[in-house]
């Protein structure tokens, strides 16, 4: 029997990949080396533009490697998101500064900067995670309320000040690249000159980058983190002391954070705010390169600065939307990143793994009573407790609420929460009325809610069509970059959203003469819109939907084998808090009056996870008791820690319960009520001593 041989390919797969990487190197280097046409220059600005945004773009890439391979390398070990992160960024940043200020040594504070941070890592791993092992996403909300309290105390120590730190005299000046960016009229060539510590920022992140990757992968020390990654037990059962592995591992990531701070405060500046800046842009890079991996972290800083320094220069309108399609593509091709590897999802929420939720049957006399309490509070309280802390808790209540609907019976915990309420809000401020004459094309109250409320629950759909592809801690990760995109987008857009100006002088409806503004009305309707939502959340748990959707919170795998479309229950889940969100929206919006980017920024996304841990996420009354207890001390605890140490405060608050209680108060207090009722039998009743002598004198008695 012959064989007829089949003719080759004339290319086989890696053939044509590696024509496709040597053409597009080809066309990279004529970009670089030529001199461009005059179509060319008019496309692209110019030149000298071109290439000094690619080159601001990689440079850039290289700080936020800096910052995110801490972050990615703790993660790839421990499974933990630091919120923490951008804190300890700032915190090396500063005191890197302080350090070179009075010594006058840069590298001194370079040194400063790494060590003391990589002291402060080791702390918080042995005193803190060691302790919540295994608890990852208690661990993250531990994280979370770490960075507010030192981001408050920064601030308290550094002022709002800007600073930076000086560049050292030998790393000062430029460089002469031999790159022509254009050619003068007499033919002479004009050579590309770049800041000599920007190019040396790139080649200390690409040596550090190579480092890590030699260390994961040739060294023991790799070969023993690569260990505890898959298999814990089995390394520890091996003779290694895993916790001090972890504790190693988390000061390296820890003191990378402080040592970035340093040179990303030589080449930038240093100012509130720069943690959450460095934090995002941290979740965005190992969100598009894949947690736990070195080389994804270096692939996704060169995408997110590059996306970032062209958009500034082609698209400054825009810019921020193109990292957000970055990170959107990378999670609709790959979900785990470009070049992470699949994970076993991890705890759905704290500890709400637990069957069932603890929703009462039936109306008891307690909730007859707050009923009726809420109900008559008008009577007995001012007009500012009924509006500054009524009308107002009753607003983030349902805030706080939507995420309660997602994370207590789904497992997801989203911070872009006040996202949606943002879409509903600018929908009122843009298609309603408005005293700045920007828009406002004044449509009727009676479309334009309903309006706003449908596009606040589509965007909520479409953020959970991006997010539920993820589980657990990473859902955090996505919806807070979601959150963080949405506000810098506002924030830049002037043509829809008014830039960071917002919208003012936003009347709320009058119905039938009523002004729903006036104290009195607008509690009443804040009461309605809460106890609607309340009883359609309650409904909502106990129907076939709600099980279903408590079922795939506790074992999704199942629920998928016996038939349940996973992805379409969470998906109209996110649309369903999208609604309570976008109702809450309009509110906020009529009550202040206004919205802005600041109504929408990553400071409140966090609140109303803030609000919501500390009420309790098993139960709906949960966000509504969270909402009034912050606004309270939101309100009164300016005469105890002043208005300048709220945040200390109120972080300080959040760490206790997550670490004490982690069904926030409503579980502190299903604690507590069975001690006061063993301590209420234990005590003698009124009389009950005078009953025993009788009865002990009866028995003397009768014997």
């Amino acid at each position: 029997m012959s064989v007829i041989e089949q003719p080759a390919p004339a290319f086989s797969g890696r053939q044509a990949l590696a024509l496709v990487w040597a053409l597009a190197a080809a066309l990279l280097a004529w970009l670089f080396f030529a001199v461009w046409p005059s179509w060319l220059d008019s496309i692209l600005i110019s030149k000298k533009a071109f290439i000094n945004s690619i080159f601001n773009g990689a440079t850039l890439a290289g700080l936020y490697f800096l910052v995110a391979s801490g972050f990615t390398l703790v993660f790839g070990l421990m499974r933990n998101v630091n919120l923490a992160h951008g804190s300890l960024y700032l915190l090396g940043a500063y005191l890197g500064y302080e350090v070179s200020q009075r010594t006058g040594v840069w590298i001194l504070g370079v040194l400063v900067g790494f060590l003391a941070l990589a002291i402060v890592g080791l702390l918080m791993q042995v005193f803190i995670f060691r302790r919540l092992e295994g608890d990852e996403l208690r661990q993250t909300l531990v994280t979370l309320g770490i960075s507010i309290v030192a981001a408050d105390l920064m601030l308290a120590v550094w002022t709002g000040i800007t600073y930076q730190i000086g560049v050292p005299a030998w790393l000062d000046g430029a460089v002469r690249l031999p790159i022509i960016t254009t050619v003068r009229a007499n033919g002479t060539p004009v050579m590309m000159t770049y800041p000599l510590y920007r190019l040396v920022v790139l080649g200390v992140a690409i040596v550090i980058g190579a480092g890590l990757w030699l260390m994961m992968n040739r060294t023991r020390i790799g070969t023993i983190i690569r260990a505890g990654v898959d298999d814990r037990a089995m390394l520890s059962a091996s003779g290694v002391n895993v916790h001090v592995v972890f504790a190693v591992v988390f000061a390296i990531g820890a003191g990378l954070a402080g040592f970035a701070g340093v040179v990303g405060g030589t080449a930038l500046s240093l100012a509130p705010g720069e943690d959450v800046r460095y934090l995002l842009a941290s979740l965005v890079v190992v969100i598009v390169g894949g947690m736990g991996s070195i080389p994804g972290a270096a692939i996704g800083a060169l995408l997110v600065g590059l996306a970032e320094q062209l958009g500034l220069v082609y698209m400054p309108t825009y810019g921020i939307v193109l990292t957000f399609i970055i990170m959107v593509a990378t999670l609709a091709l790959r979900p785990q990143g470009i070049m992470g590897r699949v994970r076993p999802a991890g705890a759905a929420i704290l500890a709400l793994d637990r069957p069932a939720l603890a929703v009462p049957p039936e109306l008891g006399i307690w909730q007859i009573v707050l009923a009726v309490a809420l109900l008559l509070y008008p009577l007995v309280a001012s007009e500012f407790f009924l509006t500054q802390i009524g009308a107002y808790s009753l607003i983030w209540g349902l805030l706080a609420l939507s995420m309660m609907l997602l994370a207590g019976y789904g497992g997801m915990v989203s911070l872009a929460q006040i996202t949606s309420a943002g879409v509903a809000a600018y929908t009122i401020a843009i298609f309603g009325t408005n005293n700045i004459h920007v828009h406002g094309f004044g449509w009727p109250w009676w479309v334009l809610v309903p309006f706003a409320v449908l596009l606040a629950a589509a965007a909520s759909a479409v953020i959970g069509a991006i997010s539920v592809r993820t589980e657990g801690i990473y859902t955090i990760m996505i919806t807070l970059a979601i959150a963080a995109a949405f506000f810098y987008f506002a924030q830049q857009n002037y043509t829809l959203f008014n830039g960071h100006f917002g919208y003012a002088g936003i009347p709320s409806p009058e119905v039938a003469g009523i002004n729903w503004r006036a104290p009195i009305p607008f509690y009443y309707l804040c009461l309605f819109v809460a106890a609607a939502c309340y009883a359609a959340v309650l409904y909502c748990s106990r129907s076939t939907f709600g099980l279903a959707l408590q079922g795939i919170r506790d074992n999704g795998r199942r629920m998928r084998a016996v038939g349940f479309d996973i992805t379409v229950h969470k998906v109209v889940t996110y649309f369903y808090s999208g609604i309570i969100a976008g109702l809450a929206g309009v509110l906020l919006v009529w009550f202040n009056g206004r919205v802005s980017p600041g109504t929408i920024d990553v400071g409140q996304a966090i609140e109303v996870l803030v609000i919501a841990v500390i009420g309790g996420l098993r139960h709906p009354i949960g966000p509504f008791v969270g909402a009034v207890f912050v606004i309270l001390i939101q309100t009164f605890a300016i005469d105890i820690v002043g208005a300048e140490r709220f945040n200390t405060l109120i972080g300080l608050l959040f760490l206790s319960i997550v670490l004490t209680s982690p069904d926030g108060l409503l579980g502190l207090w299903g604690r507590i009520r069975p001690l006061l009722a063993q301590q209420s039998l234990r005590s003698p009743q009124p009389g009950a001593a005078a009953l025993g002598a009788q009865t002990q004198s009866t028995q003397g008695r009768m014997e």
